[in-house]
């Protein structure tokens, strides 16, 4: 259970976007940018995570610098191999 309470101050997860709560037993807990649990998750989804990105990270493709379904709407793909 985390020892602090919510604080305007706190920053968000980078994760799941929810405030961070200070955790007082330790010394780090400024520079944190994820909850605890969010990072054991994300770890354990690294073997899959080309799949899982789209799904449940909500990570959006890009191609040639557009997401995926502005840059699907061109139509027009150049590729050049010199």
């Amino acid at each position: 259970m985390p020892s602090g309470t919510y604080n305007d101050d706190m920053p968000y997860c980078k994760i799941c976007g929810r405030k961070l709560r200070p955790l007082y037993k330790n010394k780090d807990w400024i520079n944190r940018k994820y909850h605890v649990s969010c990072f054991k998750d994300i770890v354990s989804d690294i073997s899959n995570y080309n799949k899982l990105a789209y799904s449940k990270y909500k990570h959006k493709r890009i191609i040639a610098d557009l997401p995926e379904d502005e840059a699907r709407e061109t139509k027009s793909f150049t590729i050049n191999f010199e």
